[in-house]
This record gives C-alpha cells, sequence and structure tokens, in this order.
C-alpha cells in the first residue's frame, strides 16, 4: 500500500482541515512525498507540529468563506477535503450541517477545472448494518436518525457525487473510525479509549463498530486521488468488532486485565445520557456520553472494504498494532497517568505481567 512518488512529486496539492487528526496525517505523507502542500484550516494551538513543516503553505479561517477556499485552492491539482466538526454535544451542533455542507459547496466551486478532488465522507453517511456488513452500494437507511453528523455527512456527499456528474473530477471516500498515535486534538475514538484506559468505562453498548488507523486511511486518500474512478465511493475500513472485543483489545494493549466489563441496557444508556447532558450544561464540558451518543449506539457499524482493495490497492494494518501504538503515545505524553480507587481496583495487571508504561 504505497503511493506513486512519482505522481505526487511536484504536486499541488490543498488539505482542508488539514490540522485535524485524519487532515495532518495526509498532509505529512504528501510533505514526504515532495508535494507543494496547502494547509487551510482553523488556527491551531502554537504547539501544533503543523508548524514544524516549514514547507506547507498555511491558510487560516473558516471553510464557510468561499473567498478563503477559492485562494486556498487555485492553481492546485488535487483538494483533499477533509475539514468539518465531528460534533454530537454541545453549542457546534446547529453549525455542523452548515460546515459540512457550505464548506464541500465551496471547495467544489474553488476547484480548478482539471483538478482531483477527494472528499472525505464517513461510513455513517453509508449507513448502519444490520447483521451484515455494508458496502457502498448498499441503500441509505438512516434518514430519520436524530444525530446532527450523521446527517451533515450524508447530505455533503450527496452534494460531492453530484458535482462528479457536472465536470466535476470527485472521489469520495468513507473512512470508519479512526484509531492510532499521534492524536493531537484528541478525536473522538482517541478520547474513548482514553476514558477506557483510566478506569472510566465499566459498561459497553451491546453492538460494535469498524475501527481503522489514521495512518492507512491517509495513505488510502493518496491511493483514491491516484487511482479511484470519478463518481465512486471507496470505504476505507479495517476490522470490525464488537464493543466487548474492542475493550478487551484496549486493555491487551496496555497490559491489563479489567475484572468485568458489563453490557448497557439502551434504557440505562438514556439515563446515564441526560445526566451527562445535564452536568455538561452546568459545567460548559463536554457531554459523555450524550443523547446522539445514545443514538448511535443502537446501531452496529460494520463495512465491507473490498471495493477499495480491489481498485485502490488498500490494505491496513492490524487493529492491535494500531492500538497499541496508540497507548503508548497517550502514554508516552503522560495522558493516562496512574490508576487510583475504583478504576484501580477495577483495572487489574494482566496475570504474569505488568501493566505497560504510562510514561
Amino acid at each position: 500500500m504505497t503511493p506513486d512518488i512519482g505522481f505526487w512529486y511536484g504536486k499541488r496539492v490543498c488539505v482542508t482541515g488539514g490540522t485535524g487528526f485524519l487532515g495532518f496525517t495526509i498532509v505529512r505523507q504528501l510533505v514526504a512525498l515532495d508535494s507543494h502542500v496547502r494547509s487551510l484550516s482553523l488556527e491551531p494551538p502554537a504547539a501544533h507540529p503543523l508548524f514544524s513543516l516549514g514547507s506547507v503553505e498555511r491558510f487560516v479561517g473558516d471553510i464557510r468563506r468561499a473567498s478563503l477556499v477559492h485562494e486556498a485552492c487555485q492553481g492546485c491539482d488535487v483538494i483533499f477535503h477533509t475539514a468539518g466538526p465531528v460534533a454530537v454535544w454541545g453549542p457546534a451542533l446547529p453549525q455542523v450541517r452548515e460546515i459540512h455542507v457550505t464548506g464541500t459547496r465551496n471547495v467544489l466551486e474553488a476547484a480548478p477545472a482539471r483538478a482531483r478532488v477527494v472528499h472525505t465522507s464517513s461510513v455513517v453517511a453509508v449507513g448502519a448494518s444490520n447483521g451484515r456488513s455494508l458496502t457502498e452500494d448498499d441503500p441509505w437507511n438512516l434518514p430519520r436518525l436524530r444525530v446532527d453528523y450523521v446527517q451533515a455527512k450524508r447530505a455533503a456527499e450527496e452534494l460531492a457525487l453530484a458535482s462528479a456528474g457536472q465536470e466535476r473530477d470527485v472521489v469520495v471516500v468513507n473512512p470508519a473510525f479512526l484509531a492510532g498515535p499521534e492524536d493531537y486534538g484528541s478525536s473522538a475514538l482517541g478520547r474513548f479509549c482514553l476514558r477506557f484506559w483510566k478506569g472510566r468505562i465499566p459498561w459497553i453498548p451491546a453492538n460494535g463498530l469498524n475501527l481503522v488507523d489514521v495512518r492507512d486511511v491517509a495513505v488510502g486518500h493518496l491511493l483514491a486521488a491516484e487511482r479511484g474512478h470519478s463518481g465512486r465511493r471507496y470505504i476505507l475500513g479495517g476490522e470490525n468488532v464488537s464493543f466487548l472485543a474492542l475493550m478487551q483489545l484496549l486493555a491487551s494493549v496496555a497490559g491489563m486485565r479489567p475484572r468485568h466489563i458489563g453490557r448497557m441496557p439502551s434504557w440505562i444508556e438514556w439515563v446515564v445520557a441526560a445526566a451527562a447532558e445535564l452536568r455538561a450544561a452546568i459545567r460548559h464540558r463536554e457531554s459523555y456520553p450524550s443523547f446522539q451518543h445514545a443514538r448511535l449506539n443502537r446501531f452496529t457499524w460494520f463495512y465491507d472494504s473490498s471495493r477499495a482493495r480491489e481498485e485502490l490497492g488498500f490494505h491496513p494494518r492490524p487493529l492491535a498494532a494500531s492500538l497499541r501504538e496508540c497507548y503508548h503515545w497517550f502514554a508516552a505524553r503522560r495522558s493516562i497517568g496512574e490508576l487510583r480507587g475504583i478504576p484501580r481496583l477495577w483495572m487489574r495487571p494482566e496475570v504474569g505481567r505488568p501493566r505497560a508504561e504510562t510514561g
């Protein structure tokens, strides 16, 4: 799964959302391939590693500003549109659809006539699985799901695919749930893993999801730009795992063995979400879980990446290797720390094996 160095050498490439978990990973891979890279994003923290990449031309601002998007995309050969928030709670919710849809429209209108646009959608825009793994050709089955992010991603994807039939060169990729190290912005799954490693998730939903390493998805984007067919979708997924299997894997890579992992009935999750939403409103902090988390957890999110494997050469690494690197990255940054109190009693070391280093 190696990008074509000859294809990327000297290419002028814009990455919207270039400071995000996925976007920055794409930026860094492009720099290594000697492309001329532009990043369009909101202003990142001063410590963000993007500032260490001196060759990257930075555009700072809102993806909804059409003039800014036009300036960033001008003269580019390839545009990766990864920008847009992943929000399931809080003040960002009313803006989620506008940011994703308006941002996508701005990118499509700003793209030079011969540029290839790789639009980053999501597996949630494919639909929820029901006893089997979905493919790109399955019908959309979540039109009434009240989760802003899901509906925003679907609407933006439809806009991108429609433009492919109007003399635009657009490929859509649908990444699964992203895992991996160097999660500087604390992605949704990264925060979930941290909560578990800190002993704060003793109860889990009964369903499951598809997880994939962010570095492999970044390569998948490059392969889609090189080899993808315009107007076509490609699921970039990894392994389908139940939440129980995921928890066991997270514990194993950290050298821990929980005394018990319980499955949470949906009605209890709604009660917990209500309490979390109330606490979040009082403290002005993120709600976990939120009502929209509870709605998502009603479904299983399993997918089949055969098309990407056969047409793009997409072959992601094993999930265990990705989560192990993720744990050690967070541990080295002292994001986990030593467990105390009830979490320490619950999350004990595996028999005959000390707990993995936490920095």
